[in-house]
């Protein structure tokens, strides 16, 4: 079969390739290179494909010299795949021309490092000096710290003549000549610099973790050396593919020991747990500061919820919107409510903060603002790179009106107004397996509406919400995006 398709496109017979499936569409273009009559084949069906099928033929002849004149016709930058760069730096002399005029379209950040990868490669592969300086001091000051990433595993021979001194290129700052400078430079995002600061550490560069270290507390409100300092880190064995316990480990613990106190306070995301495993090294003035801040959430048995929520950067939003909302509140009674199955529920004076594992829904619009649904007064999700919510906060009113024993035309009225509303629910609203899902507000007065005395008259009676803002969807749209219960 492969081998008539051949044959056909040398002749120039075309027809079938407009026919294939993506499948033989793929391994079409695979046996085309492979095959040791490639430019005899090429010639065959360039002329009548270039017009109708130029991703086709560009996939084919991109990376071969003898046409890399047709390849550059019908380059088109959004079909090249980082294989295709790969092959085009590598193979032909189109790689470098396309490169450099395509430099930041490659190269700007969007979570997926394969070109990057690509190019980094090739640049220390073929010792490409003019490329190596270039993504030395990249604009981007992400794509500069992976470039330091890589340059500290694979080549820490040559940190010392690519940099004078590594630790001052964590800015916009690049030391060029004719540089226009600022009194304010951009600052490498505080992730990337404690990993760089942490990784240097780690690569016998103690001088330069210190310089890091020292520049991070100075200018950075928060930081993340502790947690690249003490969170557990794993190896794999390259022979066994076993993880290994890191040897870097005790270093890393002595170094978090002698500024202990400073990252525990600078930490961005690691003081629950430094609270809960390392406090003997924190002074106990910060202790105290710290558990007074938390008191509201010391649950027994909830540790891990609380530690989930300080790992994904909220728990200082959490202590500013706890003070906030017992100061805003009459009462000043605080302490676990309940757990559902995607939250703990904790009663802060008048208000009820919860603290999000993640939502069922991940589309761009959790949940909408509708007077049949609870207000958030308050609320941030925290997004993995699918959208699917890692970690988040909301902050409710405290209700204490229960509706399990409302008449069950109620639950009928509520699902007729959500359809008039131009919306439906994928979960229950009463007795469900978690409990219930909806509760009565204090007065329908609170509904979460621009003109609460527009609501329905059965609501004024029994003002009825939701109260877990998540599986509701609008009504007409057929595919939705929400987790399975295996997630």
């Amino acid at each position: 079969m492969a081998f008539n398709a051949l044959e056909y496109l040398r002749d120039g017979k075309v027809d079938f390739v407009f026919r294939s499936t993506p499948y033989d569409y793929k391994h079409l273009i695979e046996n085309v290179r492979k095959a040791p009559n490639r430019i005899e084949i090429i010639k065959g069906f360039l002329p009548k494909l270039k017009e109708d099928l130029p991703s086709f033929c560009f996939a084919v002849i991109s990376d071969i010299p003898e046409f890399a004149d047709d390849a550059y016709e019908l380059l088109d930058i959004r079909n090249v795949t980082s294989e295709m760069l790969n092959n085009l730096l590598n193979n032909s002399p189109l790689g470098l021309k396309i490169l450099y005029e395509n430099f930041n379209t490659f190269l700007y950040p969007n979570g997926d490092t394969q070109y990057f990868d690509c190019i980094v490669k090739y640049a220390f592969d073929s010792n490409n000096r003019e490329l190596i300086h270039k993504l030395s001091r990249y604009s981007d000051l992400h794509i500069r710290y992976l470039f330091m990433d890589y340059l500290i595993k694979n080549h820490p021979e040559d940190i010392d003549t690519i940099y004078d001194d590594i630790t001052k290129y964590t800015t916009s700052v690049t030391y060029e000549p004719y540089e226009q400078l600022t009194f304010l430079p951009r600052l490498m995002n505080p992730d990337d610099i404690s990993k760089l600061a942490v990784l240097l550490l780690t690569n016998n560069r103690d001088k330069d973790y210190k310089k890091l270290k020292e520049f991070i507390i100075s200018e950075y409100k928060y930081n993340y050396l502790a947690s690249e300092l003490l969170a557990d880190k794993w190896i794999v064995d390259s022979d066994s593919h076993r993880l290994l316990n890191d040897p870097n480990k005790e270093i890393r613990e002595r170094v978090f020991n002698e500024d202990a106190d400073a990252l525990f306070n600078s930490s961005a995301d690691y003081r629950y747990s430094i609270y809960l495993r390392h406090k003997a090294k924190i002074s106990q003035e910060l202790l105290n500061e710290f558990a007074h801040r938390i008191r509201y959430f010391l649950e027994k048995d909830k540790s891990q919820e609380l530690e989930s929520i300080y790992r994904c950067g909220l728990g200082r939003l959490l202590e500013e919107w706890t003070e906030k909302y017992m100061e805003l509140s009459n009462s000043k009674e605080y302490g676990f409510v309940g757990a559902g199955t995607t939250c703990d529920c904790y009663r802060i004076g008048d208000y009820v903060i919860k603290l999000v594992e993640t939502k069922w829904s991940y589309e761009d619009v959790i949940c909408p603002n509708l007077y049949l649904i609870a207000k958030n007064y308050e609320e941030i999700y925290i997004r993995n790179n699918k959208g699917i919510v890692d970690g988040g906060l909301e902050v409710q009113k405290y209700l204490t009106r229960r509706a399990d024993d409302i008449d069950p035309k109620y639950f009928r009225y509520f699902d007729l107004a959500l359809d008039r509303l131009g919306y439906r629910r994928t979960d229950t609203l009463t007795k469900g397996i978690c409990g219930e899902n909806t509760m009565l507000l204090d007065t329908y007065r609170d509904a979460d509406c621009p003109n609460p005395e527009k609501v329905p008259v059965w609501f004024r009676q029994y003002p009825l919400v939701l109260i877990d803002r998540d599986r509701i969807y609008p009504k007409d749209k057929i595919y939705i995006k929400q987790l399975n219960s295996r997630y």
